[in-house]
């Protein structure tokens, strides 16, 4: 069976005027329940902390029942100390209170465990991260399997889902960037990844370095693209990029922004169609060749990007 490839929805929010704590804790909460409400709820009476196996890598449970966990990873002159908390009323509590000094990662992952009784797939898997190279910066991660979106008679409503989910929360926000597309080490874009390494150094393309930079060039475009209002505007607004023909969805968002989606279906997000974003969001990218080759390894994802410098369209 061919392994399903990781799709990640991004959004990189300013909070150097709002309470970045708070800002984390509600992606956290909030998109949870918009994706995992049942999960949700039957986690909440859990107690706060993580019940051990009885033997080490022994089961966790039965087979196939809920699992639900919070966590916060901390740079330390040690390396990397990270707390582990159950996802229930409890645990919440616990992470909103350490929020409050917020750390290097966050994450939530909600799942079911294996026949085993291991912890495996995804009904939810949400992260925050926080660094000091973007201070001013939270970059918002939600993660579903490729697979979920491509399923030929559930795929539709789940891909409405997740970019519900997304909307509720970049709406208010104005996201400096935000997309729905495969994901990369470090969250870094297809583009930022496949740009030439002569022009870009690996240290200046990649998120710690360009999402200090989201409102001047736009970091990447996908089948889902959040195009801060700034950049927007140089493209011709909502109203230029609704008559572009790329988009099938151009909504300007309440707190700035607009939301770009290039077909109703992810399955029909053919080259044909990166095509037409590229074409419309090139004046907004950075300029260099994409040096743009197969996967290398399996697992690894493709650049559904288009091989072409983006200053033939200046």
């Amino acid at each position: 069976m061919n392994q399903s490839l990781t799709l990640d929805l991004q959004l990189n929010v300013d909070v150097s005027r709002r309470d970045p704590g708070e800002l984390a804790y509600h992606w956290i909460d909030d998109v949870s329940q918009l994706l995992a409400g049942d999960a949700r709820q039957q986690l909440a009476h859990l107690p706060g902390e993580v019940q051990q196996s009885a033997r080490p890598f022994g089961p966790l449970g039965d087979a196939g029942s809920v699992f639900g966990v919070v966590d916060t990873w901390r740079k330390t002159e040690r390396g990397i100390d990270t707390t582990e908390m159950n996802c229930s009323t409890l645990g919440l509590q616990w992470l909103r209170s350490e929020l409050d000094d917020l750390p290097y990662e966050t994450h939530l992952w909600i799942g079911n465990l294996d026949e085993h009784g291991h912890r495996s797939g995804r009904i939810a898997n949400l992260s925050v991260r926080h660094v000091e190279t973007t201070p001013n910066w939270l970059r918002l991660h939600a993660f579903v399997d490729e697979s979920v979106f491509l399923d030929r008679l559930s795929g539709p409503q789940a891909q409405r889902q997740y970019l519900d989910a997304l909307w509720s929360f970049a709406n208010q926000t104005d996201p400096g960037f935000g997309h729905v597309a495969y994901w990369y080490s470090d969250g870094v874009t297809a583009l930022e990844d496949a740009l030439p390494r002569r022009t870009y150094p690996r240290q200046h393309s990649g998120p710690d370095f360009t999402v200090n930079e989201c409102r001047q060039w736009l970091r990447g475009y996908s089948w889902l693209t959040i195009v801060p209002q700034d950049l927007a505007d140089q493209v011709g607004g909502a109203d230029g990029l609704s008559r572009s023909g790329a988009f099938v969805e151009v909504r300007p968002m309440d707190a700035g922004g607009v939301w770009l989606l290039a077909t109703h279906d992810y399955r029909d997000y053919s080259d044909e169609a990166v095509e037409r974003v590229w074409r419309t969001l090139a004046p907004i990218l950075r300029q260099g060749l994409p040096e743009v080759h197969p996967p290398r390894f399996p697992g690894t994802p493709p650049h559904r990007i288009v091989a072409r410098d983006a200053v033939e369209i200046m």
